[in-house]
């Protein structure tokens, strides 16, 4: 594999070298990950590149992206970032930097996805709705309150203004695609529209999945038993008036069928059969006048309903059936002012409200079952931040302070109940000395109130082992401090070659961390807090570009720790590094590319069923563009048919064969 791999390399360096002449006239540098803006991470538009933040944000509809039909394939090469429960598609969850998915606010078009589960997922979206996605790593409850430890993981989805090309009012958009590691069939219809000051859209997807194929050398009878039938469904309305006002509608809908191993840990014992239907509705009207510094407010109202219904297909318990309900509501308000100090030196006050409830259903028709419990919560809170912009002789400075307050409730129906507030501060600091430089750092002081499940869950975890409540947890506070560099060097070795690259390290020290045990005889599970946890670790990102040629690379570890007892925690990630080759070759209307992901073998972690080998992965992909209405997407994913464990006791999809079509009408 190692021979393969190096003969590819050579290859793809020789050809660059006549390929970036032969084309250098006639290509631009496309916009990379270091380019793209972002605006979750001040909640102004900035470039990830300048944020005082490792950010990232990932086109789902790019070259390398358009195949995904996981969140785990459309993220797979995010530094920092690990998709967990293996290759079960209804199950996957978002970690960064170690922190799980509910230490990270997980939000779609803006919408809280506050859905509980250990062997679920928290967010249900089919890849092929979605237009971004972006990644906010490091504390941020300074803004987007408790649960943003982590950090922050925004889904956006497409909207008609993404679709229609310049001067066009009405568009259609077909596409059909195929996946052989899954035998995943997946089909994609778009229609959308301007009429005036009116947009529309509406998409409709379908995908047919069955059995996993895993890699070598475990590939055969042993492969994952799956199920997948899954409908979705996505209308907005954007309509603009008065030139400055605007309203959106929003409706998600969808419908997931399967059969799958009911945890991340067995493929061959305890299967269920699954219904997921999950309903999402927002409203948001904004205003946005140039001309008023003062005024840009926004008011957004959403809700969301996730119904989760298993049926254990074998296992000792099987034939129970068991229903979980997750139901949103939220409301935010937000507005913006700026204030022009002097020339050089100006202010962008951030500031706003957020209300929102969750209300949780857990019911069987059978006494064995638990972690469910009845419960509702209510929570608000309320942010400030500053970002102070100074130009001066000596280069270019950035100061963020901010600060927010919220307060969480929540009871269950047996009567117990958790009141606790806190109140998140964060300080973000830059320096541009020159445009080709820029030093970063930032201190934050995260909070994370402890959720429904872990506070009142009862019942059967599984035969034999029974939950206990824990109404003395108390809240998650992590402090975090991080610092960082980049540079943005233009005409490195040519007249038209470009490299960024941007990094940092980080510590975050958590206190009253909250964790899973088991007694000493495993009949009875408990959360509980961990009095004093660390998580430290570093990454980086670059990219380099030479029309036609690109090669990216990102690098991240972490390590977590156990403070009182000194021992290793689950949350650690092993070294990781992924790489990116890369041809656009304009006058052949086509682009193609080489992805690899190299992890090192992970054995810092507190149990050994949760030690993973090292592995390498290998994708390949090309694009091809004949005219501006049809596009061919053709890869293999996993070339060597590598057998390996991500993040889970699963093994992942081995050799794939992927393609789709998308023609424009």
């Amino acid at each position: 594999m190692q021979k393969n791999l190096q003969l590819a390399f050579a290859a793809a360096l020789l050809s660059s070298t006549s390929l970036s002449n032969a084309y250098a006239q006639d290509s631009t540098p496309r916009v990379s990950s270091l380019d793209e803006v972002t605006v979750y991470a001040t909640r102004s538009a900035e470039t990830t590149f300048d944020v005082p933040a490792m950010v990232s944000k990932v086109d789902a509809d790019s070259a390398e992206n358009a195949t995904a039909g996981t969140v785990s394939q459309l993220l797979d090469h995010v530094p920092g970032v690990t998709v967990g429960n293996g290759p079960r598609r209804a199950a996957q969850v978002v970690t960064i930097r170690g922190f799980d998915s509910d230490a990270i606010i997980t939000m779609i078009d803006e919408r809280r996805q506050n859905f509980e589960s250990g062997h679920d997922g928290r967010f249900f979206i089919d890849p092929s709705l979605l237009k971004s996605v972006e990644i906010v790593k490091g504390g941020s409850s300074a803004i987007y309150g408790g649960g943003a430890i982590g950090g922050v993981v925004a889904f956006e989805t497409k909207d008609a203004a993404d679709l229609l090309a310049p001067g066009e009012t009405v568009g259609a958009t077909s596409s059909l695609g195929y996946r052989s590691g899954a035998g995943e069939f997946t089909t994609t219809q778009s229609a959308y529209g301007r009429i005036g000051e009116l947009d529309l859209l509406g998409s409709l997807s379908y995908r047919k999945a069955g059995d996993v194929q895993m890699g070598a050398p475990i590939s055969g009878s042993n492969d994952l038993p799956a199920r997948d039938r899954i409908y979705s469904g996505l209308l907005k309305a954007g309509y603009s008036f008065n030139d400055f006002h605007t309203i959106k509608l929003n409706a998600q809908k969808l419908h997931h069928n399967g059969e799958e191993p009911s945890t991340n840990t067995d493929n061959s014992k305890t299967f269920v059969d699954k219904d997921i239907d999950d309903l999402q509705l927002g409203f948001k009207y904004s205003y946005d006048n140039p001309d008023n510094t003062w005024l840009k407010p926004s008011v957004h109202v959403y809700r969301n309903r996730s119904d989760v219904e298993e049926q254990d297909l074998s296992g000792t318990n099987a034939g129970r059936i068991k229903l979980r309900r997750m139901t949103t509501i939220g409301t935010t308000i937000d507005n913006q002012t700026l204030l022009k100090v002097a020339d050089g030196h100006k202010h962008t006050l951030s500031y706003g409200g957020e209300y929102y409830t969750d209300e949780q259903v857990g019911r069987s028709n059978s006494t064995a079952f638990g972690g469910v419990p009845n419960a509702e919560a209510e929570n608000y809170g309320f942010y400030l931040q500053d970002n102070i912009q100074l130009q001066t002789s000596v280069g270019a400075f950035s100061i963020i302070p901010a600060a927010r307050f919220d307060k969480a409730e929540s009871n269950d129906k047996n009567g117990n109940s958790l009141n606790e507030s806190a109140v998140s501060p964060k300080l973000s600091l830059s320096y541009k000395p020159t445009d080709e430089y820029m030093f970063f750092g930032n201190w934050s002081r995260a909070f994370r109130a402890p959720n429904l499940t872990e506070i009142y869950a009862d019942g059967q975890h599984f035969p034999g082992n029974n939950f206990l409540t824990n109404v003395d947890l108390t809240p998650e506070t992590v402090t975090t401090i991080e610092l960082g560099a980049g540079v943005d060097f233009k005409r490195l070795l040519s007249e038209n070659d470009r490299l960024k690259v941007k990094g940092s390290v980080f510590r975050s020290r958590g206190k009253d961390f909250i964790d899973q045990r088991f007694n000493t005889t495993f009949t009875t599970t408990q959360y509980y807090n961990v009095p004093k946890a660390e998580l430290k670790g570093w990454e980086l990102e670059a990219d380099y570009q030479l029309a036609p040629f690109e090669v990216t690379a990102g690098l991240s570890a972490v390590r977590a720790r156990n403070a009182t007892k000194d021992t290793y925690l689950e949350s650690s990630e092993p070294l990781t590094l992924s790489t990116g080759i890369k041809y656009d070759l304009t006058k052949m209307d086509s682009v193609i590319g080489w992805n690899s992901k190299f992890v090192r073998h992970n054995h810092e972690t507190e149990t050994a069923s949760a030690r993973n080998d090292g592995y390498a992965v290998h994708d390949i992909y090309y694009r091809f563009t004949p005219d501006e209405d049809l596009t061919v997407d053709l890869g293999i994913d996993n070339v060597f048919d590598e057998g390996y464990k991500a993040s889970s006791a699963l093994y992942e999809e081995g050799r794939s064969f992927v393609a789709k079509v998308t023609y424009t009408w």
